[in-house]
């Protein structure tokens, strides 16, 4: 399980939601008996002129260049930041485990993050991986929305997701986060909330943000301590809305 968020804003606005998901991974809020997240994080953001994309076994919490991440963009940036906690039996062998994970279609430039489990042995052959015991359940996830047909990366992740449920692959949540770059310089995310298990669904909500100058969509430990929500999961100002589940959306 994770705690993650995606943004789009000023570099100032993103450092604020890295302390807060640092916070948030450290003592999870949310998360029975709380306990952290420590198997990695890693991040990644584009602005008109710079890019970022930086992937640690480290603990973000014990990573002291983790709370500058966002400082080097320029007035306005969008990406991603994730902070992983490995499910059961998943792999733990260097920094390629941690998110966001990378896959380009076409012309698009996409990076992937994903708080939850799926059955990656249920998904391998839409995936067209032969082996995947060795892969992330996340980063096959990633390469089945490769591997697909669509004409747009909606379109794309729409089939993805459907997949995993016609295979009954989705062993937790299956909440996303996608920064889409088209060359030529758009920018845009998607970002996707599901689970099955509606006894923890304070834990698994993700939570949008968004005002004249910034947005952000966000898992819900990272909304409270970035002082969006109160401790039972209600947004604490009208900027903020809990998102809805099973559509994928765009930030």
């Amino acid at each position: 399980m994770c705690r993650m968020f995606a943004v789009n804003g000023s570099p100032e606005f993103a450092s604020s939601l890295q302390k807060a998901l640092i916070s948030a991974a450290e003592s999870d809020d949310f998360r029975n008996n709380k306990g952290n997240h420590d198997s990695g994080w890693g991040g990644v953001w584009y602005s008109d002129s710079c890019q970022e994309y930086f992937r640690t076994t480290t603990p973000i919490f014990d990573d002291s260049n983790a709370p500058e991440f966002f400082e080097q963009g320029d007035n306005r940036l969008t990406g991603l930041s994730h902070a992983r906690l490995a499910a059961q039996g998943e792999p733990l062998r260097g920094p390629f485990d941690s998110h966001p994970f990378f896959v380009q279609i076409g012309d698009e430039l996409v990076y992937l993050t994903h708080n939850g489990q799926v059955d990656k042995y249920k998904l391998k052959d839409e995936a067209g991986v032969k082996d995947v015991s060795k892969l992330n359940d996340s980063e096959v996830f990633t390469f089945l929305l490769g591997n697909i047909e669509g004409s747009s990366l909606k379109e794309r992740l729409d089939g993805a997701i459907r997949i995993v449920h016609q295979k009954d692959a989705m062993k937790g949540a299956l909440n996303l986060m996608l920064l889409s770059i088209i060359r030529g310089g758009e920018k845009r995310i998607y970002y996707y909330c599901d689970f099955p298990d509606k006894s923890k669904e304070l834990y698994y909500s993700l939570y949008a943000m968004k005002d004249d100058e910034n947005s952000a969509v966000m898992s819900s430990t990272v909304a409270y301590r970035a002082g969006f929500i109160s401790k039972d999961g209600e947004p604490a100002n009208p900027k903020v809305s809990k998102c809805p589940i099973g559509k994928v959306l765009a930030l």
